[in-house]
């Protein structure tokens, strides 16, 4: 391959929580380590390798400017722009009204002057943005994907985290060339910065003390339900576990007036879980843990440590609660079991996209439509969490339907209580995840288009 000169553009569209912490926050990680001169084992490349085609995506050959697109989304959080806008090496963020605005009337967002060379990278959302991005721009365009294949004439490639993906692909027409197999994006985000047995020290987690893991999400539209779904949950553990060290993972996407209002709000009622939040301001010992965001403290007196560092807590615990989504493919790598929570309590609450998303935002019928829908579709769903998805089979127990917090609670206590299932279960979940790799990769082949086009 040879070096192109002066600077170019990287173009990426993401959006949706998932998305941005799952694959855009390793593909930024990996451009900067490799504008250091980094490989992917960590050495720095030598001279020689450096010549090599094979490692020529360093130093720089990274010239480049970052434009992060946000597209519409109906499974964004609404914060996905204040996020991106805090990771380092992003030149500029374009929300969804600039994104519109510029594919539909040319309108430019504010400081974006693409240059003539470029590439854009698909990392979710709708195809469609990508694919008109690149249009607009005259740029080549890359995909990441699970295995939507829109618009495939417009993208160079098609990188694929896992073989059965690319089946798909091929069965929805997209050329085997233009296929390639990456890895997982998502196990390439999860970093904890120290063992597990420094993290469960720093959090007060005396020996044998079991420790239950909360995570109700990242976006508003779930975490005001499923806060209080775990909290009732964690005091009936509790119950019958007295001693058992709760934590809760706070997501960036989240912010400390939505921990407040879910727990005074009409679903907080519902399952009888009241609260008081206490920021870490408000947190007299903020010593027991370095990414303390504040304590929480439940109608039942049930004291529970809020952090943000949500990697350290999925490295450290014994168990989590979870909804679907990438925390369970995380939670996976680290070999962290799991009880994925799925309640259709209100259906109404949870997006959809295409024409359901559409059908499910109109004014009075909206709510009807998806409270019919999402049972139907949830019932020819095999499997919800990502390892069960990939192994085919139930590895984690799924608990899903028209559940309360009590439903939850055996299968709970009776993990904590079995550390033999819970160590055969940590050996499946990583068996099943895979290796860490694909942000080099993916970034390996964004050059490779990069020099079919501009040589």
């Amino acid at each position: 391959m040879e070096k192109r000169s002066g600077r170019w553009e990287l173009v990426i569209t993401v959006n949706s929580p998932g998305e941005v912490s799952g694959w855009l926050a390793p593909v930024l990680d990996r451009i900067a380590r490799a504008r250091a001169g980094e490989k992917l084992d960590g050495r720095p490349v030598t001279s020689d390798e450096r010549r090599d085609c094979a490692h020529a995506c360093v130093g720089e050959e990274w010239d480049c400017r970052i434009t992060v697109f946000v597209p519409p989304c109906p499974f964004a959080s609404g914060a996905e722009c204040r996020v991106i806008r805090a990771i380092p090496g992003v030149d500029l963020v374009a929300g969804p009204a600039e994104t519109f605005a510029y594919l539909l009337l040319g309108k430019k967002p504010q400081g974006f002057t693409p240059l003539p060379k470029g590439a854009v990278l698909f990392l979710g959302g709708d195809l469609a943005y990508a694919a008109l991005l690149a249009k607009r721009l005259k740029y080549p365009a890359l995909a990441y994907t699970e295995g939507v294949a829109g618009w495939s004439g417009s993208f160079a490639r098609f990188a694929v985290p896992y073989p059965y993906v690319g089946d798909k692909l091929l069965a929805k027409g997209v050329a085997k060339e233009k296929i390639r197999l990456v890895g997982n994006l998502m196990l390439d985000a999860v970093a904890p910065r120290e063992t597990k047995a420094g993290i469960r020290r720093r959090l007060g987690v005396e020996e044998g003390t079991p420790l239950l893991l909360l995570m109700p999400g990242s976006r508003p539209a779930h975490f005001e339900g499923m806060l209080p779904f775990f909290l009732r949950t964690a005091e009936l553990v509790a119950q019958e576990i007295p001693g058992v060290k709760v934590v809760l993972s706070l997501s960036p996407f989240i912010a400390d007036a939505q921990v407040t209002g879910a727990l005074r709000g009409e679903l907080a009622v519902l399952f009888g879980a009241t609260g008081e939040y206490h920021p870490v301001g408000a947190v007299a010992d903020k010593g027991e843990d370095a990414t303390l965001s504040g304590r929480l403290v439940t109608g039942e007196g049930l004291s529970i440590t809020v952090s943000r560092g949500r990697y350290e807590l999925m490295s450290a615990a014994d168990l989590a609660l979870t909804i679907p989504g990438t925390n369970t493919m995380e939670l996976s790598f680290l070999g962290t079991p799991m009880v994925v929570t799925l309640p259709l309590l209100y259906p109404e609450r949870i997006p959809l996209e295409g024409l359901a998303g559409l059908l499910g935002g109109l004014p009075g019928v909206g709510k009807f439509l998806k409270r019919r829908l999402i049972p139907k579709l949830l019932e020819k769903t095999a499997f919800t969490a990502w390892p069960n998805r990939l192994a085919g089979e139930y590895i984690v127990p799924e608990i899903r339907g028209m559940v309360r917090p009590e439903d939850l609670t055996g299968k709970t206590v009776a993990l904590l209580r079995d550390e033999e299932e819970r160590k055969a279960t940590a050996a499946r979940l990583k068996a099943i995840a895979g290796e860490t790799g694909a942000a080099w990769r993916l970034t390996e082949l964004l050059h490779e288009v990069l020099a079919e086009r501009y040589g």
